[in-house]
């Protein structure tokens, strides 16, 4: 068995994929006059009859699964080995993007696992005090930022400065960090007529900015970033244990990322998870393919029966990290449609995998500490 196919918590990541294909049970059939755009399609998949409102009020979706086998592909030998299991577990993710995964029973390769995905805006802010006595005061709240720190950084937190022409220092510096994170930072601030703050070269961390003082006065700028923050947990009930606990980075985070783009209906209505929908037409076939894109996550590529409007493939990621799921026996929960089996192949197909889905329900109530960011483990 590759080492990578026996990483735990590969079968519970494919198992989220139940979700992954929720559909609408009142998705209507295609008509001579349908005009297939992006926005149509998408139409036709929340269905002509409120599903499009319907799937918009769901916040979160409780499932339990069993796995009905899975086979390993052993490189070159082609060896395959099998497991049959009944396991349980639940996923609990929102319209806001957060998601949580928790094992009921023992998981089939090592511990449980837990996700946590916590999307949205970072914002850390500074305090500015301008002056005009020809006394500079030194920065009273340092803060040292280090490849180590966690989150966003902002060093100093607080500056004070003066406009006096006899003073030597009119101008300070704001160094802007995130471990992890190239993206760009955003600034906003209330010092219109105290300060102007302005970035030095690129506003991608690690960033500098400077202040320059205009008027006596204090204000507050403010530094956003857009990192997602994921964890990867091994335990039961939020408590981690093992060496494995930590912030999901890289493609563990992105493909996270993809399974909460697509399990919360972030393509279907506004003010979720941000990310693009393409329409690709496939010439000469009775289907239609959407390319999504969310946002720092991982290409979904979504195969739409050309009758039904719901998905007969999905594909997440690229090679060597590709899942493709294939969805049947579709079951209408509350009038969404979720498909009670599926097939799942991972790393190009040498992890396959047969899923059941025993129970969905919506809006199930979550404790918010459920989604609050654990100590990493030594």
């Amino acid at each position: 068995m590759r080492e990578r196919s026996a990483r735990p918590g590969a079968a519970f990541a494919a198992a989220a994929a139940f979700a992954l294909l929720a559909g609408v049970a009142s998705a209507a059939p295609r008509s001579k006059a349908f005009v297939p755009t992006t926005n149509t399609i998408l139409q036709a998949m929340a269905g002509a009859l409120g599903g499009s409102a319907r799937i918009a009020k769901i916040d979160t979706i409780y499932f339990e699964w069993h796995v009905l086998g899975v086979q390993i592909r052993n490189g070159s030998q082609q060896a395959i080995g099998g497991v049959r299991t009944h396991q349980r577990a639940r996923e609990g993710f929102t319209a806001a993007g957060d998601d949580r995964m928790e094992a009921l029973t023992a998981a089939m390769q090592g511990a449980p696992v837990l996700r946590v995905f916590i999307p949205g805006t970072i914002h850390e802010s500074l305090s500015i005090v301008v002056t005009d006595s020809g006394r500079y005061v030194r920065a009273s709240n340092a803060t040292k930022c280090s490849s180590a720190s966690e989150g966003l950084c902002v060093e100093p937190t607080e500056i004070d400065l003066d406009t006096a022409p006899s003073h030597v220092r009119t101008s300070a510096r704001i160094d802007v960090t995130e471990s992890g994170y190239k993206g760009s930072f955003s600034e906003s601030d209330t010092c219109a007529g105290i300060a102007s703050i302005v970035p030095v070269g690129k506003a991608n961390g690690p960033a500098v900015f400077s202040v320059a003082p205009s008027h006596p006065g204090r204000c507050t700028v403010t530094f956003s970033s857009s990192s997602p923050q994921g964890w990867l947990l091994e335990g039961d009930q939020g408590s981690p244990s093992g060496n494995s606990t930590g912030a999901l980075q890289g493609p563990d985070l992105s493909r996270e990322i993809s399974y909460v783009y697509w399990m919360t209906f972030a393509y279907l209505h506004a003010g979720a998870l941000p990310g693009s929908v393409r329409y690709v037409p496939i010439r000469g076939a009775d289907e239609y393919e959407l390319n999504m894109q969310p946002q720092g996550g991982e290409p979904i590529v979504a195969t739409i029966n050309g009758a039904t409007f719901l998905p007969d493939k999905i594909q997440i990621g690229s090679d060597p990290f590709e899942m493709i799921v294939i969805p049947s026996a579709w079951k209408a929960t509350d009038g969404v449609l979720f498909p009670m089996k599926m097939t799942v192949d991972i790393f190009d197909a040498e992890m396959q995998m047969e899923y059941s889905l025993d129970k969905v329900q919506l809006n199930e109530k979550f404790n918010p500490s459920l989604f609050t960011q654990p100590m990493p483990s030594i």
